[in-house]
């Protein structure tokens, strides 16, 4: 009985080692750099440049997908993420993807009104933007920082919502 109990724990701890090296942590997030942005999932298309989609010169795509079957594309220049967007079966971590914005996302949830908690969520500061919607299975949004996109980008053709 006790080699049993052994074994157990033995089995569990192990269990933890291997769950905790498969869960990442990333630090790519809307305004972070672009060179982490991998570390929000398994790359899709790493370092795709945009040339179809403006004629100002380093802008670059990244898609990953994330853990939970969420491709999320995000927009750098000069080395900094300043959009995303995503899509998928479920909600990505946005606390993850929106990083030191994810508390002006939150606090536009928190005001709004209870009886409209599966409305799309628009977030219009003048830090953030955002916009996120759907329904099972089919996700969706984007985000961006009006002062970190570059000059003569045009959102829409980037598919971000401005």
């Amino acid at each position: 009985m006790r080699n049993d109990r052994i074994r157990s724990r033995i089995w569990q701890a192990a269990t933890g080692v291997v769950m905790a090296g498969l869960v990442s942590v990333a630090h790519a997030a809307l305004g972070g750099a672009e060179t982490s942005v991998a570390q929000d999932g398994s790359p899709v298309m790493l370092l795709h440049r945009l040339h179809s989609v403006t004629a100002v010169s380093g802008v670059i795509s990244q898609s990953v997908l994330t853990p939970s079957g969420v491709e999320v594309q995000e927009f750098s220049a000069n080395g900094t993420v300043f959009a995303l967007r995503w899509a998928g079966a479920t909600v990505p971590d946005l606390s993850q993807l929106l990083g030191t914005y994810f508390p002006t996302y939150r606090a536009a949830l928190v005001k709004r009104n209870p009886a409209f908690r599966h409305a799309p969520v628009m977030v219009n500061s003048t830090g953030l933007i955002a916009h996120s919607g759907g329904h099972m299975r089919a996700y969706f949004g984007s985000a961006y920082v009006p002062a970190l996109v570059p000059a003569g980008i045009d959102l829409s053709t980037l598919g971000v919502q401005p």
